[in-house]
């Protein structure tokens, strides 16, 4: 009873705290996006100041990092440096966010219900995410200009350069935007259903660990591992 009483508080504690980092991230980015775009204002030289009372002025992207944050939010920045998604990848992109939502309730919701095992219990749904994202990486492939340019995917691996610098350069391809998205979060699915399974096969509460998994990834198989350390089960 103890151990019970345990996990339901560290499962509130999670899902509270977890809900709480999303709120302040929106509300981050929306300020962001309230103070406009990220650009310093230059008086213009111009020798008739007469003909306009309001001031002229020639905008320049500033060279830090809250002017890359805005352009990589700002759509119309994106379209006019890059070729837009076609509407079938940004139709794939729509799947690969909301297509494994549902799933993710079962398992954090029900998951020792008869429909969760189901549905969850073989590949089916995770094999439909791999295609979905696969979709995306083929019809970006075939698009003209569907791809980032090779240099700049090198620079991610250049430990003698600036990798951070060269993957937000990537962002503002939409369609690596695109394929990194659904990669994310098929893979995200995929650990989720093992944390799932395990808890299955050894009697474990796992409802948070696969709910941090799903928020923030990687830390929800920590989470896991740590419950099953504290309730006795061991390591799988």
């Amino acid at each position: 009873a103890i151990i019970i009483t345990v996990e339901i508080s560290i499962f509130i504690f999670v899902t509270m705290r977890s809900l709480s980092q999303l709120c302040c991230l929106f509300s981050v980015l929306a300020a962001s996006l309230d103070q406009g775009h990220a650009f310093t204002a230059i008086p213009s030289t111009s020798s008739s100041p007469r003909l306009s009372s309001k001031k002229t002025t020639v905008v320049t992207p500033r060279s830090d990092s809250s002017s890359s944050l805005h352009a990589l939010l700002d759509p119309m920045l994106i379209s006019a440096a890059v070729d837009p998604s076609s509407p079938e990848i940004q139709q794939a992109f729509t799947a690969a966010t909301f297509f494994p939502q549902p799933f993710w309730l079962l398992l954090v919701f029900l998951p020792k219900s008869d429909l969760t095992k189901k549905i969850m219990g073989g590949m089916e749904v995770v094999t439909l995410c791999c295609l979905i994202h696969f979709f995306i990486v083929s019809a970006s492939i075939v698009q003209p200009g569907g791809t980032a340019p090779l240099e700049e995917f090198s620079g991610v691996f250049d430990p003698a350069g600036n990798p951070q610098e060269a993957f937000l350069g990537m962002m503002q391809y939409p369609n690596f935007v695109s394929e990194e998205w659904s990669h994310v979060l098929t893979w995200d699915l995929f650990v989720g259903r093992w944390i799932w399974l395990d808890g299955l096969k050894r009697n474990v509460f796992t409802p948070h660990s696969v709910l941090l998994c799903n928020l923030i990834g990687p830390p929800g198989l920590l989470l896991h591992w740590a419950t099953c350390l504290v309730t006795g089960k061991g390591l799988p």
